[in-house]
This record gives structure tokens, C-alpha cells and sequence, in this order.
């Protein structure tokens, strides 16, 4: 029985190196694979690389990080993967889910924004994660989990400041 994957880009098969894309379900053989087919399916002013940049930071900002989502306002993921070694708490279509509700309930929130102001942020604690979704523009959310012990007044402030330095670059 062949248990090899193929690289969706190349063809080349792999049992031991295949990379499987966390947002998109496709293998690839290496990062280059993984980035060229990524970047071909990008539009906007946008490209894999800088998502994969943005999730990078976010990462960098506290271990306790377990997941991050990068999707437009439509549910369409531009980039997401779980910390190496982090285990994950609900299946691909949970998480799917997961994500189209609070996406969901961000939009619902803005049809208020015109007389509350913009939101920055919403954070939900459940019994094994908490989670962060907050704006990266006007166009996009960031989709984030931590551990239940995380320190979310220190991390939402780094969040903000990642997703600030993005509105400048563009």
C-alpha cells in the first residue's frame, strides 16, 4: 500500500517529508512548493508570504500562542497553522466552524460600529482555550487561541501593535 503524499505544485512523492498545508489541506514537498502554489492564489494587495509574515509575529509574541488564523471578512483563510507540537482541540470542519461564528459575530458587531465605534477585539475564554479575534484592516481578522494560562492583557496589546505596523505598510 503506497502511504506517499505528492506535492501538489511538483508531483514529487514523499512518505516522509510531505508538508501538509493547515488552511488549505493540499501537500506539498518543501516551504518553495508550499509558497508558490500560495502565492498564485492570492489577490488583493496581499501575498501568502506576507500572512505567513503576520502569523510568524503573532507567534513570536508569547509561547502560550497555540493557533493562528489569518481569513478575509468571507470566511476565505489567507493563512493559518498551529504551533509545532501543539495538539488541536477540534477537527478541521470544528475549527471551520468556530471560525465562521465569530466571523459571524464580528459582522453582526459592526452594524452597531456607527454608534459604539470600530471593535478592537473580542476575547472568549472557555474551559481549555481562550481566544482572540480582532480586525487586521478593514477586510480581514485575525483568529487567534491560546493556552488557558496565557496572559491575554499582554498579548492583545503585541497583537494590536502587529496589526498596527501592517496599516502602515500598506
Amino acid at each position: 500500500m503506497d502511504m506517499s503524499a505528492t506535492c501538489v505544485v511538483c508531483g514529487k512523492k514523499s512518505q516522509d517529508y510531505a508538508i501538509e498545508c493547515y488552511c488549505c489541506g493540499n501537500y506539498y514537498c518543501s516551504e518553495n512548493c508550499k509558497t508558490k502554489d500560495h502565492e498564485k492564489k492570492i489577490f488583493h494587495h496581499h501575498s501568502w508570504s506576507d500572512y505567513k509574515r503576520i502569523y510568524e509575529q503573532v507567534m513570536s509574541i508569547d509561547k502560550n500562542i497555540r493557533l493562528v488564523t489569518i481569513c478575509d471578512i468571507n470566511g476565505k483563510i489567507k493563512y493559518s497553522d498551529n504551533r509545532e507540537g501543539v495538539e488541536n482541540l477540534l477537527t478541521p470542519e470544528e475549527s471551520k466552524k468556530s471560525l465562521k461564528l465569530a466571523i459571524n459575530a464580528w459582522k453582526i458587531r459592526n452594524e452597531l460600529s456607527s454608534r459604539i465605534g470600530k471593535g478592537r477585539y473580542v476575547l472568549a475564554e472557555y474551559e481549555k482555550i481562550k481566544r482572540i479575534t480582532m480586525p487586521l484592516g478593514d477586510c480581514h481578522l485575525i483568529y487567534v487561541t491560546t493556552e488557558i494560562n496565557a496572559d491575554h492583557s499582554s498579548i492583545i496589546p503585541k497583537i494590536e501593535d502587529v496589526v498596527g505596523r501592517q496599516k502602515q505598510a500598506y
